[in-house]
């Protein structure tokens, strides 16, 4: 194959890879705008600038694309939990859900109308369950750890769902009553509920918890 070739293939490969992340983004916003009505067909095409027929081309369903939304917003949430201690681990979890790319009203917006499709979609089901494991084994393990050091020991698997409840219940309040709300409230939060049980991190993110 001639070298020119070789180029034109990989320039509509990335150029393919490249409008598949513009259909996704556009998704999102579409999802965050209007929820599960504003997604429509017209609507993504309208937002990312292209016909049906190119979105079809890259995305065989509307679910099909929803599930890849799904993929790419967990992505950035998971790709972040990887730290050298366990109390690390926690910082970033905490960190990572609240920076400003998972804890904005548009994003959560999609986010609420993708969780409330996951019990009909079966495939955003099994993928659901999937991520949403490792995302509570990786803040049980981290709190395993942390807790063999302590004095008096929890109940990992408790406190681990307690974390994810505030934080999922802090991405709710957010979107519907953001008026004195931060980032920096919603993490301090989150680490005044582990020093309740001990769990005390030095924050290396200079968080204030007098907010």
């Amino acid at each position: 194959m001639e070298s020119n070739q070789v180029v034109k293939q990989v320039v509509r490969r990335k150029s393919a890879s490249a409008r598949r992340e513009e259909l996704i983004a556009a998704g999102i916003v579409c999802l965050g705008k209007g929820g599960m009505s504003g997604f429509t067909i017209d609507q993504i095409c309208k937002q990312a600038g292209i016909s049906r027929g190119l979105i079809n081309h890259h995305f065989n369903t509307k679910d099909e694309l929803l599930t890849c939304i799904y993929v790419f917003m967990t992505d950035h949430l998971v790709h972040e939990y990887h730290a050298d201690t366990a109390l690390g681990l926690l910082v970033k979890i905490i960190e990572t859900s609240f920076d400003e790319i998972s804890f904005n009203r548009s994003n959560l917006r999609a986010w609420l109308a993708i969780w409330g499709q996951v019990s009909s979609n079966d495939a955003l089901n099994e993928l659901h369950k999937v991520r949403y494991d490792h995302y509570k084994e990786s803040i049980k393990s981290a709190l395993g750890q942390v807790s063999l050091s302590m004095p008096v020991q929890f109940d990992v698997d408790s406190v681990a769902r307690q974390l994810i409840a505030i934080i999922d219940g802090l991405w709710l309040e957010y979107c519907l009553h953001s008026d004195g709300f931060s980032l920096a409230t919603a993490r301090a939060d989150c680490y005044r509920f582990l020093a309740a049980y001990g769990v005390v991190i030095d924050n290396p993110f200079h968080i204030t918890t007098e907010d």
